[in-house]
């Protein structure tokens, strides 16, 4: 994983952000760093919020974090979101760090209508 900074953001001020995706429907990216190695990239909505869980879901798939103990920061990340085709943007994330290692970043905005997808010539 690369090391992403961010401010520190007190735990309620990050519930409060993703009680508010879950509230309005909003689509969030999300990109996650396990300590084993393991990682997820992919695009839900916040469907859960409650007891230190927090439950997203996408078209095909749901996921469940565990983030009780988590410290946030909320600051820039960079990712790719056509890869391989550039370009590499940088996005405003919560970030939460896990005790045992783990890492997730969730942000608004990581729409794939924002990049239009390249048109062959006629």
């Amino acid at each position: 994983m690369t090391d992403y900074t961010g401010t520190p953001i007190p735990s309620d001020q990050a519930w409060r952000a993703f009680a508010e995706w879950k509230s309005t429907g909003r689509e969030i990216g999300v990109i996650f760093y396990g300590s084993s190695g393991a990682s997820l990239y992919t695009m839900g909505f916040v469907e859960g919020v409650r007891s230190g869980r927090l439950v997203l879901k996408g078209d095909t798939a749901r996921a469940c974090f565990n983030l009780t103990g988590a410290t946030f920061t909320y600051g820039p990340i960079k990712t790719w979101p056509r890869w391989p085709s550039p370009p590499i943007v940088e996005v405003a994330a919560v970030q939460a760090t896990l005790e045992n290692g783990d890492w997730l970043a969730l942000a608004d905005g990581l729409q794939p209508d924002y990049f239009p997808q390249r048109s062959l010539p006629q």
